[in-house]
């Protein structure tokens, strides 16, 4: 459907409860505006790229109704409907209060564990997640990360996440839960498509919600294809968590479009992004910790296809200090 007026706000949500009535397939609302609305450059290019300098400030005041003189205020129509909707925010503020608070009373478990998800709060031992990956020679690290994973899901109800339609090589389907969907609103797993932008995208959306720990996946050549929102995660200092697997040369058969080389320099210079590439599988349970823990910065963890040695006569060491970033694994000799 298509709003004839994009500045009728009622036309638009006619158009919204409308496109609600369908329950069972995808709208779409086309909504035509103009670049520069009111102004004397509207439809032209510089009204986005340039200044519109102060007689075309004015001109544009006036057609909208302002005082083209005063700067830095507010109009009393706006002001008064700011003010209706704080009030209203109020009341429904201690509407939900009451509620929530009833709910404490006759859920007491549940309350606390939603109270601890929306404040982020998350018991992770990284002593317990390195018992899924003992007794192993080699592991690469996507599979160390699918190890634990399925733990994570068990301790953390408010983890949730997927893949770009690359779950099976990702690791990263939780597969003692469902997939999303309209008939599965519990699922836990998503399928986000072959959209790594989108992806990233919607994981920021799920991360800003709050209550929730959201991950998304794809093999780090195509992080590319998600960058703006990684960036934009950084910018907003929120602790999305986006999983890259398949790094550097050794991807397999899939040839040289797949090979990451310069993708992790690229991710580390995008500033307030945290970028963890594992070592080894003791490491992969130390970042993963780090990941869901870090609120205030997104994450990537680079993984690999192939088998990695896992250095167990360091565990130790590597549970201990791998937090760090960098440390001494290994003191030379001398």
């Amino acid at each position: 459907m298509k709003v004839t007026n994009a500045e009728d706000i009622d036309e638009i949500a006619k158009a919204i409860k409308e496109a609600q009535k369908d329950t069972k397939h995808p709208s779409l609302i086309i909504v035509p505006t103009h670049i520069g609305y009111g102004s004397p450059k509207q439809d032209s290019a510089s009204s986005h790229g340039e200044p519109l300098g102060v007689e075309n400030v004015a001109a544009t005041k006036a057609k909208a109704g302002w005082d083209p003189e005063k700067f830095f205020y507010v109009p009393a129509a706006v002001q008064k409907h700011f003010d209706t909707k704080v009030g209203q925010g109020k009341k429904e503020e201690a509407a939900w209060d009451k509620m929530f608070k009833a709910y404490s009373k006759a859920y007491p478990e549940l309350a606390a564990e939603l109270t601890a998800a929306l404040e982020g709060k998350a018991n992770i031992s990284v002593q317990a997640l390195a018992k899924l990956v003992e007794g192993k020679e080699a592991m690469a690290t996507r599979e160390a990360s699918g190890n634990v994973l399925q733990e994570l899901s068990k301790e953390l109800p408010n983890l949730v996440g997927g893949s770009a339609d690359l779950g099976p090589s990702n690791k990263t389907a939780m597969k003692a839960y469902p997939y999303f969907s309209a008939t599965e609103v519990e699922g836990r797993n998503i399928h986000f498509g072959i959209r790594e932008h989108a992806m990233g995208c919607i994981v920021n959306g799920l991360t800003l919600h709050g209550g929730l720990v959201a991950f998304g996946a794809t093999f780090e050549v195509f992080a590319d294809f998600m960058r703006p929102a990684v960036r934009m995660a950084g910018l907003m200092k929120i602790g999305s968590i986006f999983v890259l697997t398949h790094d550097s040369i050794c991807v397999g058969e899939d040839g040289p479009t797949h090979q990451p080389v310069e993708q992790t320099m690229s991710l580390r210079l995008i500033p307030n992004v945290s970028v963890i590439r594992p070592a080894d599988a003791y490491e992969t349970v130390v970042a993963w910790k780090l990941a869901v823990e870090n609120k205030k910065q997104p994450t990537c963890l680079v993984l690999t296809r192939q088998k990695l040695p896992v250095l167990t006569a360091y565990k130790k060491v590597i549970l201990k200090g791998a937090a760090k970033g960098g440390y001494v694994i290994s003191p030379a000799n001398g």
